[in-house]
């Protein structure tokens, strides 16, 4: 039987790598999985040499005839090597996908054999049906190929339209081993977590210049529709199996870019949800995208928290740099609709860019200090992604130079999300420090706003880190607390976020 490794580096839950091995196996291959390595927020470590041992010995025992590495622009590096070492002991055939293959595969297949761009599930079905029958790959849809000649690149194929075609990702039965701490262990990593993440649709309907989305809405032009849908039937059914399957599964996060799904999808989903899950679940949300109607119908049917994407408060930095639409006031109504129908919120924002002035900042702040407390805050420090509209646009300008963009660079392994302690200009640490103040309703805002005034302490902003810091324990104090009690605080939640040189900002 023709056998298919997948590795994928820092992802235990990486639905692409898993949703690739149930097709595989879907198919009549062999797919195990191998994970390369747990990810650990903002202290992502590259592997030791015992550990590239033991991915040496792990591939000699398989013996694979082809072996697919799914990866995004951070882990270039480490990629290529494992790569070279691979190549050390096995003749298989390389084959690497993911986000960076597809954005940028013209670094990638001088080292790798072939490189998938765009959907993996059936292009890598072909290539594994090519191998079994002796076929020829080189016309292969989707697949760079480097050979004698060259590199041969073949047209892309028509989006997956119907998801409902697809197995279940994290319901894979495939055998399953991890590499980490110098030890390899067998088994899924991740069985023992209490949350399950799943996909309802494909795509996005949004386009903002830090995501690949837009720059995938490029390379599929034409192709088909983008955001694509699955079936209420089908999410259910892939939920109740979870249900089934893993006994200390306690609530349901819905992965998708923005939940946003045709009025008679909610309404099936809201009617039928309570009856056959009956678990808390979370969403992710634009402010363009809310609806009251919707909201209360999913509050009814289980939904406990929303995280909603508003990257700053200045309506300018907003427009101009991210490439959002949208206004404060759209965010300021969703904030107090959440608030009065009992939905927690959780807040994604952006810092460390570049091109935001000092006035961008104040509306940052003046803009959280009018929404409703409590809610909680994830700050992410801006990354420069290769080709996105806004690293091109820094590059540009000059404010970065080429050795900063990720791939080259490695800045999210230690500041993927924000924290204090990163070092930067006095000015940044000081509003970084009041925008997470504002998120402690132990903290009055008039304060906050009091402090923001300062020019000294602009100058000179390490009191206001420490306060910042102090009040951030005691904030994701309760947050451990409340996961307690609700049994949603496994050992691998603990593993990824707990640590005194990790922590969040919440």
């Amino acid at each position: 039987m023709t056998k298919v490794l997948l590795i994928t580096p820092y992802g235990y839950q990486n639905t692409g790598i898993r949703l690739l091995s149930a097709t595989l196996r879907e198919g009549g291959f062999d797919a195990p999985i191998l994970f390369m390595k747990a990810w650990r927020n903002n202290d992502i470590q590259p592997p030791i040499e015992s550990e590239f041992r033991l991915l040496q010995d792990f591939v000699k025992e398989a013996d694979p005839d082809i072996i697919g590495i799914g990866f995004g622009t951070p882990y270039l590096k480490i990629v290529s090597e494992m790569t070279g070492r691979l190549r050390e002991v096995s003749g298989a055939h390389i084959i690497w996908g993911g986000v960076h293959p597809t954005i940028a595969p013209e670094d990638c297949i001088e080292i790798a054999d072939s490189v998938c761009v765009g959907e993996g599930e059936r292009p890598l079905l072909d290539l594994a049906r090519a191998f079994r029958d002796g076929s020829p790959i080189e016309e292969t849809a989707n697949l760079w190929i480097r050979g004698p000649e060259g590199v041969r690149k073949n047209r892309p194929r028509p989006l997956l339209q119907n998801l409902d075609d697809l197995p279940y990702a994290h319901l894979a039965e495939a055998e399953m081993a991890s590499i980490e701490d110098g030890r390899l262990r067998h088994g899924n990593p991740s069985k023992d977590n209490a949350l399950y993440r799943i996909f309802a649709s494909r795509g996005c309907p949004f386009a903002c210049s830090f995501c690949y989305n837009s720059q995938f809405r490029q390379i599929f032009d034409g192709l088909g529709r983008y955001h694509r849908t699955r079936t209420v039937e089908g999410v259910f059914e892939e939920l109740e199996a979870a249900r089934e399957r893993l006994p200390k599964l306690r609530r349901i996060r819905f992965d998708d870019d923005t939940f946003v799904f045709p009025p008679a999808w909610i309404e099936a989903f809201a009617r039928e949800y309570p009856r056959r899950i009956g678990l808390p679940f979370d969403i992710l949300l634009n402010p363009q995208a809310a609806d009251e109607t919707t909201l209360r119908r999913l509050k009814e049917a289980g939904l406990v928290h929303v995280q909603v994407g508003i990257q700053s408060g200045s309506e300018d930095e907003v427009e101009e740099h991210f490439s959002r639409e949208g206004s404060n006031a759209q965010t300021l109504e969703l904030a107090r609709l959440l608030n009065d129908i009992g939905i927690e919120v959780t807040y994604d924002l952006i810092l460390d860019n570049p091109l935001a002035t000092r006035r961008d900042k104040e509306a940052m702040i003046d803009l959280l200090l009018q929404l409703p407390r409590p809610f909680a805050l994830f700050i992410y420090s801006l990354t420069n992604f290769p080709k996105s509209e806004i690293t091109d646009n820094l590059l540009e300008m000059g404010l970065i130079s080429p050795e900063e963009v990720e791939g080259r660079a490695t800045k999210s392994f230690e500041q993927f999300r924000l924290s204090l302690s990163y070092p930067r200009p006095a000015e940044e640490t000081f509003f970084a420090s009041l925008i997470s103040m504002t998120s402690k309703g132990f903290i009055p805002g008039r304060l906050i706003k009091s402090v923001s005034r300062s020019a000294f302490l602009r100058a000179h902003p390490a009191p206001v880190r420490w306060a910042a810091e102090a009040a951030n324990i005691i904030k994701l104090a309760a947050v451990a607390f409340k996961m307690l009690r609700r049994g949603e605080l496994s050992a691998f939640k603990i593993a990824e976020y707990a640590s005194f040189k990790r922590r969040l900002i919440q």
